[in-house]
């Protein structure tokens, strides 16, 4: 098992009720329900900020849709004459 650190967190009275809440129904401690927690937290954003890069890179490329494109594809949306969704150009 990894080592662990001690970490003080303060939480509101209403977030430390649902958090204890989600303990008691888990049979597990209010710590560990928090570490999960902020493991999914770190998991998004390390995601979303990797995507985020990937996105930089492609506008920096020239791998980019008009706006106009997407606009006239989103409006489109239910229609019988749906269009296809935009490619890069």
């Amino acid at each position: 098992m990894s080592k662990t650190a001690p970490v003080r967190v303060r939480l509101e009275s209403a977030l430390n009720d649902q958090v204890t809440a989600i303990a008691a129904a888990l049979d597990r401690p209010k710590s560990w329900v928090i570490e999960q927690a902020v493991r999914d937290f770190v998991a998004v954003q390390e995601w979303q900020l990797a995507a985020i890069d990937a996105g930089i890179s492609a506008a920096d490329a020239g791998r980019v849709v008009a706006h106009a494109d997407v606009v006239a594809w989103v409006q489109s949306w239910g229609r019988p004459d749906e269009l296809p969704m935009p490619e890069c150009g």
